[in-house]
């Protein structure tokens, strides 16, 4: 009963002309609805009142766009739930292989708290005092160690150096490893070892600046053989490799026996990450840092070390019997804090 001028838009709708009006009422076609003599059905009322036509227009439509609607309303759940589904199993898998989606802070622009959180490892004059038995001061002279390239095995190559090093020889001397193992443990047995200090994946350590002694040892380490070691091995990147600041060091303890054996893959929230073992290899059994990159762990004895990109995917590998101690450490460059994010966002999937 409608006919349409435009077919893609509704103001092309005809209404009946009154002659077709008057032709349905001739031939009874509104008798079967009961509506001959009804009042506003009349045959005066439908050649002459709108309102008859608006009706029918309303209801037409609706019948037209009912089902569309209809079928809107039943698929949107589906979808969405879908949506959200997937999201939620990207957001898993994201979290298991330690890709967030959101960045990782790697500077003190991104994190603050590292502008304070360096300044206990910085070295000063009064670290350098020492008094003798005759009560006389003298002031120590920091001596730089010398790196080479034969001193490191290196791993994961990018331009033209490397994202992984090992130490082929000890930086630290058993004696020094056991005393920073030693305060640890004694500090332990009074505060006890922390375990939520890094977010989504934790370790069982202690803050090195809670370990007195070691920080005194540390700080003259950092300068003469620590950041000269993270010079040879990523001077290639670095814009000023004087800059490199320690902003968080700690002690991690695995234990097979009940503690934690393990750490999940993630990334750290800083440009170079390092760790030093603190006990012999041979005191537990599995242990070394696992790299995405190489599907491998790396494996270090006492006093040795293992550096490397904060942005690369890592972790604890785990240990089945014993224990196993590192010092382990997240260092920044100060004032870079844009090349460190790209540098960061440059070698993070390699």
């Amino acid at each position: 009963r409608w006919k349409m001028d435009e077919p893609s838009t509704l103001t092309g709708i005809r209404r009946l002309s009154n002659q077709n009006v008057t032709h349905h009422f001739q031939h009874g076609h509104f008798r079967n609805h009961n509506t001959q003599h009804h009042p506003f059905y009349s045959k005066s009322n439908c050649q002459q009142t709108t309102p008859f036509y608006i009706l029918h227009d309303s209801l037409s439509l609706i019948m037209r766009i009912a089902p569309l609607f209809l079928s809107t309303i039943c698929i949107l759940p589906i979808y969405c739930s879908a949506f959200q589904n997937s999201q939620l199993i990207d957001s898993v898998v994201r979290r298991q292989i330690g890709r967030k989606s959101s960045s990782l802070g790697v500077s003190e622009l991104h994190v603050p708290g590292y502008a304070k959180s360096k300044l206990p490892f910085i070295l000063k004059v009064e670290h350098l005092k020492k008094k003798s038995p005759e009560g006389t001061t003298t002031i120590i002279q920091p001596v730089e160690k010398t790196f080479k390239d034969d001193d490191f095995e290196s791993m994961i190559p990018h331009n033209t150096g490397h994202l992984i090093h090992k130490t082929k020889s000890p930086i630290f001397t058993t004696e020094e490893c056991d005393r920073i193992v030693n305060e640890a443990e004694d500090v332990a047995s009074k505060t006890e070892w922390t375990k939520n200090r890094h977010g989504n994946f934790p370790t069982t350590d202690l803050p090195l600046v809670e370990l007195p002694e070691t920080m005194k040892f540390l700080r003259l380490a950092l300068v003469e053989r620590i950041y000269p070691m993270l010079k040879a091995q990523f001077g290639e990147y670095l814009p000023d490799p004087s800059k490199l600041r320690l902003a968080d060091g700690f002690v991690v303890k695995y234990d097979a026996a009940g503690g934690q054996k393990e750490l999940k893959p993630h990334r750290d929230g800083s440009v170079v990450s390092f760790n030093i073992a603190l006990n012999p290899a041979d005191d537990f059994e599995g242990g070394g840092t696992w790299f995405a990159s190489l599907d491998d762990a790396v494996k270090i004895d006492r006093g040795q070390v293992v550096s490397h990109s904060s942005a690369l995917l890592h972790g604890g590998h785990g240990i089945t019997t014993g224990k196993r101690y590192i010092m382990v450490g997240f260092v920044i460059l100060e004032g870079y804090d844009s090349w460190s994010m790209r540098f960061y966002n440059q070698v993070r999937n390699l």
